[in-house]
């Protein structure tokens, strides 16, 4: 019997330090390819439970990925609608798979489903920054992927801003990350630091920034 109730005991706080975790919520996601690799960025907001960076590699089942290549590769935006799930169990890497459905398109806007119910696996997390609304825009993340490749991230600072995903031709070797500032408060079409060519934006939104 004791042990019943302690079992209970623990059901019940457990669920009370859930119904506290203010990140649960609908985390919607953008996917994007590079080197045949697929990642995903969550849909940062300025404030907010949504105002966290965060971009992982995202495994997924083979069939789905083979059919999503063509469409990551020519840059057209694929947005996933994932299950309701805690973004800090997320960035805490307790969380390591969620479902979802992926869209050609925004799916809050006028994406069209293409695949329902696919699950998502979390790994190499590249990026779990919070949004600074203090800062001024026209810093970056620059991450680096291997095979001379990094990927630019627009640090979201004072509106208005924007959430901005590049990649360029680096020398910086996996895993090697450090913070840029471009020439411009704007999103870049060059980028003028001689440690990163040929820049190339994968992901880029202003509208939610304004």
């Amino acid at each position: 019997m004791k042990n019943v109730f302690i079992g209970f005991l623990l059901i019940c706080i457990g669920s009370a330090v859930r119904a506290h975790d203010h990140s649960i919520g609908l985390h919607g996601m953008v996917l994007f390819s590079v080197d045949d690799r697929i990642y995903a960025s969550h849909l940062p907001m300025p404030s907010g439970k949504h105002a966290v960076q965060f971009i992982f590699e995202a495994q997924l089942p083979n069939q789905y990925r083979a059919q999503l290549m063509p469409f990551l590769k020519a840059n057209t935006l694929v947005t996933v609608r994932p299950e309701t799930f805690s973004l800090n169990e997320l960035r805490a890497g307790s969380l390591t798979q969620f479902s979802g459905d992926i869209f050609i398109g925004h799916f809050e806007r006028t994406g069209k489903v293409k695949y329902t119910d696919i699950t998502f696996h979390v790994q190499n997390v590249l990026l779990n920054k919070p949004v600074s609304t203090s800062q001024q825009n026209g810093q970056f993340y620059a991450l680096g992927l291997g095979n001379n490749t990094c990927l630019l991230v627009h640090k979201i600072g004072k509106s208005p801003s924007f959430d901005q995903i590049a990649k360029a031709q680096c020398d910086y070797d996996a895993g090697h990350t450090t913070e840029q500032s471009s020439s411009t408060n704007r999103p870049f079409t060059t980028f003028e630091l001689t440690d990163f060519a040929n820049p190339e934006t994968l992901y880029l939104e202003t509208s939610d920034f304004k």
